[in-house]
C-alpha cells in the first residue's frame, strides 16, 4: 500500500484521530511470518528477506520495506532483481519460493523485486495502541482513534514519483481499510500569512463538522475515496471497465504503427517499445541512431527498426535536399528547398568517400554537368533556377 504524492510534498503521519479512527481487516487473517518476520517493515534485518516466506510477511512502515531497502513499485525499481529475494532459499522445503512468474502479478522477482537500497531508511515513531494484526495469532480487525505512525519533518521517496510505502498485507481473505493522512506542502509554498497551512489532512470520512463555518482555519481539511479499500470490490482496469482484464502487464495498442509489444505499464499509460527496447522511449523510425560504422554518416531509424548509415549520395526523404537522377552519369540535379538568399555547401561524394562536386555560394542555382559529356571530370554551370 503505497500513498501517492506530488512531487515535493511530504508524508507526515498515518493513523486514527479523535472522530476519525483508522480501520484495517482481512475476513480470514493476515498472514504472519513467525521465523524472522516483524510487524514493521524498517525492522526486517535485509539478510532474512529470502529466508522462507519473510519477504511476504504483513507489517506496516514509512518508505521502508527492511532496515536497508525502501519498498517501491517493481516497475519503478532501479536496481532492478538485485538478489534480495529471487533465488529464495526455499525454506524448510527447500523449493525455491517466491517465483512471482504470474501475469498478473506484475514482472517476475528474477528480474525486479521492488526492494531499493539506494537511500537511507527513515526512522518511523508511533504513538498509542498498535495493532496487533501482525502479530503471531493476532486478531483480523482493528479501529483505533489514537494511533498513529510518522516520520518527524515527514518524508518523500527518493525518486521523483514519491510513492511512499506504508504497509504490506499479505492475506487469502478481503482486505479492507481506512486510513487517515497528515501531508506536509512543499515549502517553497509555505507564506508568512497567519492564514497560510504548513500541511494537509485527509480523512477516509469527512464530518461536517470538519468543514464547518467559513474561516479559513479548515480549508486544508480534505478527503479521497482511495483513502478507504476493499479488496473484493470489483476496481476499473485500464480502459475504465469494472472488474475488466485490461490490467497493467497486459497487451493494448499505443496507436503508434512504429512501437511494437504495447503493454499497460502500472499507470495504466499503453506503451509501445521503441527501436531499442524501451517502452515509450524515442528511439522511433525517422530519428537519429547510430549504426557503429564510421564510414556512413546520417544513421537512422528505418521502419523495420534497423539502424541505418548513408555512404555516397544519399536518397533524402525529407523535402530539404532532393538530388536527381540517382544514380547520375552524364547529369545531376541539385535542389536544396528554401535556401533563397542563403549560403549554403554541398559535396557530392562517390561510394569512396572521394569529392565528386563541391559547391558553395548564397545564388539559386542549379549546377549540373552538361547533357552528354562524358568527361569524366565533373562540371559546373551557374543557373537561375530555383
Amino acid at each position: 500500500m503505497f500513498v501517492d504524492l506530488k512531487a515535493g510534498y511530504k508524508l507526515l503521519t498515518v493513523g486514527g484521530f479523535e472522530n476519525h479512527p483508522i480501520t484495517m481487516s482481512a475476513s480470514t487473517a493476515f498472514f504472519n511470518n513467525e521465523d524472522r518476520g516483524e510487524a514493521w517493515g524498517y525492522s526486517i534485518n535485509d539478510i532474512h528477506l529470502d529466508v522462507n516466506t519473510v519477504a511476504i510477511d504483513s507489517w506496516i512502515t514509512i518508505g521502508a520495506a527492511s532496515d536497508a531497502h525502501w519498498g517501491v513499485l517493481k516497475t519503478e525499481d532501479p536496481d532492478g532483481n538485485a538478489g534480495v529475494l529471487f533465488p529464495n532459499d526455499g525454506g524448510s522445503t527447500g523449493m525455491p519460493l517466491m517465483a512471482n512468474d504470474a501475469a498478473l502479478m506484475g514482472l517476475p522477482l528474477d528480474q525486479a523485486d521492488g526492494l531499493w537500497s539506494g537511500a537511507p531508511v527513515p526512522t518511523v515513531n508511533a504513538v498509542g495502541v498498535a495493532p496487533d494484526l501482525f502479530d503471531p495469532g493476532g486478531s483480523n480487525t482493528y479501529s483505533s482513534a489514537n494511533y498513529a505512525w510518522a516520520v518527524l519533518g515527514g518524508i518523500t521517496a527518493p525518486d521523483t514519483n514519491n510513492r511512499i510505502l506504508v504497509g504490506q498485507f499479505t492475506t487469502d481473505g478481503v482486505l479492507s481499510y481506512c486510513l487517515n493522512l497528515f501531508v506536509k506542502i512543499p515549502d517553497s509554498l509555505v507564506c508568512d500569512d497567519p492564514a497560510c497551512h504548513d500541511f494537509l489532512i485527509y480523512y477516509a470520512n469527512l464530518l461536517p463538522s470538519d468543514t464547518s463555518g467559513t474561516s479559513i482555519a479548515n480549508d486544508n481539511i480534505f478527503t479521497h475515496p482511495t483513502l478507504c479499500y476493499v479488496s473484493s470490490a470489483q476496481l476499473p482496469d485500464c480502459e475504465g471497465v469494472l472488474g475488466g482484464t485490461a490490467l497493467p502487464g497486459t497487451g493494448c495498442d499505443d496507436g503508434n504503427a512504429d512501437t511494437s509489444n504495447d503493454t499497460y505499464a502500472a499507470n495504466c499509460d499503453c506503451l509501445g517499445e521503441d527501436c531499442e527496447g524501451t517502452p515509450g522511449g524515442p528511439a522511433l523510425p525517422g530519428t537519429p541512431c547510430d549504426d557503429g560504422n564510421a564510414a556512413t554518416t546520417n544513421d537512422t531509424w528505418i521502419a523495420s527498426c534497423l539502424c541505418e548509415g548513408t555512404v555516397g549520395i544519399r536518397e533524402f526523404a525529407a523535402h530539404t535536399i532532393s538530388i536527381a537522377p540517382n544514380p547520375a552519369r552524364d547529369l545531376v540535379t541539385v535542389n536544396i528547398a528554401g535556401a533563397h538568399g542563403a549560403r549554403v555547401r554541398y559535396e557530392l561524394l562517390d561510394p569512396l568517400g572521394a569529392v565528386v562536386i563541391a559547391w558553395e555560394g548564397s545564388e539559386a542555382l542549379q549546377p549540373l554537368c552538361a547533357p552528354g559529356v562524358r568527361d569524366p571530370s565533373p562540371c559546373l554551370r551557374s543557373g537561375t533556377s530555383p
